[in-house]
């Protein structure tokens, strides 16, 4: 029997590196990347893509400001873009994905708030 949480980590970022990679198997994203508001990657599924390209437009993605053709075509290989924007600790947050599934993957929003709850996470940003 396989055990569906084999890749579990202590880690908040490694934790949230593996949920962002099994989710991008899960919903055939090519690629899955977390950013903030102002377009930094946090974490992303791994991928030969240029993840912080997809992390730095996705503000711009998410309200619809970025064509998808020119340098965004570059980034996504032709790949249709997915942003889905979330609250998080009071702060707006990207989940950004490339090809798979236009609907956002089922109770990853939840689970990226869990691993963020984690108090270490919190008294860090403080």
């Amino acid at each position: 029997m396989n055990e569906r949480r084999c890749h579990r980590s202590p880690d908040p970022i490694a934790a949230v590196h593996c949920l962002l990679a099994a989710s991008a198997r899960k919903y055939g994203h090519s690629a899955l990347a977390l950013a903030d508001r102002d377009g930094l990657l946090i974490a992303d599924s791994g991928s030969d893509l240029d993840i912080e390209a997809m992390a730095a437009i996705a503000p711009l993605a998410a309200n619809g400001s970025v064509q998808t053709h020119g340098f965004l075509a570059l980034v996504t290989r032709g790949a249709p873009l997915r942003v889905w924007d979330f609250q998080m600790q009071g702060h707006t947050y990207f989940l950004v994905g490339l090809g798979g599934d236009a609907t956002c993957p089922v109770g990853i929003t939840g689970a990226l708030r869990r691993i963020f709850a984690t108090p270490s996470i919190v008294d860090a940003a403080a």
